[in-house]
C-alpha cells in the first residue's frame, strides 16, 4: 500500500515538473506604459498600431522554434547602449514590443517580464527585417524593408535587460517616420534534471512492486 501511494505521488510530481519545464516562454507581466496584447495584431507598420493612450504594445510571437540568427544583443544583463551583437542558434520563443508616437506623447517608460531569461534582443532595421519571417507571428504583417524601424536615435530610445525583464525608455516625436520596435528571444528550457530523477525513481518503485 505504501509503495503504491509513493508511486502515485512520485508520478504526479514528475508530471508537474515535466509540465513546468516544457512550458513555452511567454510574457507574464508588464508595468508602466505598455498594452499587453493577448492576441497578436494584424499589422504593426507605420500608422497601423498607434495606441489611443500613447502606450507601447507587447505580444508573444512564435513558440518553440529553431532559430539561427544574427542579433543585436547577447549580453544579459546589459543595456542597448552597451549591447554586444552576435549570433544565436537553438530553440527559442519570440516576443515583440512596438511603439509609435501620437500627439502629446513624446516619451514613455515601462517594462515587460517573461517567464524565462532573455537570450537575445533584436532592434536594428536590418536584423528586424531578417527575423520577421522566422520569428514573427504568421498572421501579423510586419514593416519588413521599412528603413525607419528599430530604436529612435533623436531623442534616443534605450532599454536594459536583466534576467527575464526588459525595461525601456522610448521616444517618438509626432509626426515622425520612426517606429520603435524590439524583438526579444527567450530560450525554451530543456527538461530539468529533477524531472529525469523523478522518472528514474518512478521506474525503481515499479521494479520493487
Amino acid at each position: 500500500m505504501n509503495i503504491r501511494t509513493n508511486t502515485v505521488a512520485l508520478a504526479v510530481a514528475t508530471l508537474a515538473v515535466l509540465s513546468a519545464t516544457s512550458a513555452h516562454a511567454a510574457i507574464t507581466s508588464v508595468t508602466g506604459s505598455v498594452n499587453w496584447l493577448l492576441s497578436p495584431p494584424l499589422a504593426c507598420g507605420p500608422g497601423q498600431l498607434q495606441a489611443s493612450n500613447g502606450f507601447a504594445h507587447a505580444w508573444d510571437e512564435q513558440s518553440n522554434r529553431p532559430q539561427a540568427l544574427n542579433v543585436d544583443m547577447t549580453n544579459n544583463p546589459g543595456t542597448s547602449l552597451t549591447a554586444v551583437p552576435g549570433t544565436v542558434s537553438g530553440i527559442y520563443d519570440s516576443h515583440f514590443i512596438h511603439f509609435e508616437g501620437i500627439p502629446g506623447i513624446v516619451n514613455i517608460q515601462g517594462s515587460v517580464t517573461f517567464n524565462n531569461p532573455i537570450a537575445a534582443v533584436i532592434f536594428t532595421a536590418t536584423n528586424l527585417d531578417n527575423s520577421d519571417i522566422p520569428c514573427g507571428n504568421f498572421a501579423t504583417t510586419y514593416p519588413t524593408t521599412y528603413p525607419f524601424r528599430g530604436l529612435n536615435a533623436t531623442p534616443q530610445s534605450t532599454f536594459s535587460i536583466n534576467a527575464n525583464t526588459l525595461t525601456f525608455s522610448l521616444w517618438a516625436i509626432f509626426p515622425t517616420n520612426q517606429i520603435d520596435q524590439i524583438r526579444v528571444l527567450t530560450k525554451v528550457p530543456a527538461p530539468g534534471a529533477v524531472a529525469l530523477l523523478g522518472l528514474g525513481g518512478l521506474a525503481t518503485l515499479r521494479r520493487r512492486r
